[in-house]
């Protein structure tokens, strides 16, 4: 089976997308079935990436780069992809091609697009609406990660029912060896409680709640530290270097932005507390990531992350600043309470893998590729 990809979230900063493709390229590419080839599709040069150098991946560079977007989707990709004579074509990302007359399976990972629009800027969002739409439409069958969007999906396509499969996503497995927690803190220069909070920032994800919470903490806690590691891509935009200054936190508060995989391994080694707050996800990926390194996790009543993780975690409105304080407060300081969490998070944890993941994918893929 010839199984065309659109690749372009491999390019440059590689985010919950990119990680969500490469894990399913590993995966793929180590049980492989005879004949079958992944021809990956990029907007320009193909990056170094070692999960391309297997001889079943073929890289596909497609035109200069410059054109983006739209572009490069309608008119650049599918004269490519109609050459290579595939069976299936993969879009990981939202959106597939559509003037590609082949099967088409897309993920759509959420629908944050229409439920919070004054996230993102009118052109963006109705962008987004509708390809997301006009994808759904078109694809033979279209992935989510979570029975959240699915429900989400079904209130405004309830046509797409018969097409829709929930796959969920796992932790991944593929990160550096951790170090030791004492020579993880050690470099990083942390004396007190560290907690961490990994994620793109996006204005959902109610990060000033969590600085009020951390403003509390400290009073208890002087030499507590929360990293809060995500590239910033709030809209409107959040001036958060003063918002930290504004809650007298710059000692306290560390804006890391996007972190190569050896130091955010280093950063789970270090962390006592995982924090994702969020008042809209599709899935929550970075907590299940956290309980599978250990660490106990505060997350938000938001419904995918609250039927996600249930009783693994401590669950709190992502807008409440007493309680979310009180949350952490008691992860830092009851131990019977760390412990349960922990061990729950585990445990949850390894019931998802990115081999089941892969595997069931690629049923899906196989499936629209047949007559």
């Amino acid at each position: 089976m010839n199984v065309g990809i659109d690749a372009r979230e491999l390019q440059g900063l590689t985010t919950g997308i990119g990680r969500y493709l490469r894990s399913l390229l590993r995966s793929w590419t180590g049980s492989i079935a005879p004949g079958d080839r992944f021809f990956a599709y990029f907007n320009g040069p193909a990056p170094e990436d070692p999960v391309l150098d297997h001889p079943a991946v073929v890289k596909r560079p497609v035109g200069s780069g410059r054109a983006r977007g739209l572009r490069w989707q309608e008119s650049l990709l599918p004269p490519a992809a109609r050459q290579d004579r595939l069976d299936v074509f993969f879009a990981p990302a939202y959106v597939c091609p559509l003037r590609l007359r082949l099967p088409r399976v897309t993920t759509v990972h959420d629908l944050s697009f229409f439920a919070l629009p004054r996230d993102f800027t009118l052109p963006d969002g109705l962008r987004r609406r509708l390809l997301v739409a006009a994808s759904i439409g078109a694809a033979r069958s279209v992935l989510v990660v979570s029975d959240f969007t699915r429900r989400e999906i079904l209130a405004r396509f309830p046509e797409a029912e018969p097409k829709i499969v929930r796959i969920p996503l796992a932790a991944d497995d593929d990160l550096p060896r951790p170090p030791s927690r004492d020579d993880a803190r050690a470099r990083l220069g942390v004396s007190g409680p560290l907690l961490l909070a990994v994620g793109a920032i996006f204005n959902r994800r109610c990060l000033p709640d969590l600085l009020r919470a951390a403003a509390r903490l400290v009073r208890k806690w002087p030499d507590l530290v929360l990293d809060v590691v995500g590239e910033d891509r709030t809209h409107p935009p959040l001036d958060l270097p003063a918002f930290v200054a504004g809650l007298g936190l710059e000692r306290n508060v560390r804006l890391s932005g996007f972190v190569s995989e050896a130091a955010l391994v280093e950063r789970y080694a270090a962390a006592d507390v995982a924090v994702q707050l969020s008042e809209y996800e599709g899935f929550g990926l970075p907590a299940l990531e956290a309980m599978a390194r250990g660490l106990p996790v505060v997350t938000s009543t938001e419904p995918a992350l609250g039927e996600l993780f249930g009783d693994a975690a401590l669950l709190v409105d992502p807008h409440d600043v007493p309680a979310i304080a009180a949350a952490i407060g008691r992860v830092l300081t009851e131990r019977g309470l760390r412990v349960e969490l922990v061990t729950k998070g585990r445990l949850l944890a390894s019931r998802y893998s990115w081999a089941e993941t892969a595997r069931r994918t690629a049923a899906v893929l196989a499936a629209a590729a047949r007559p």
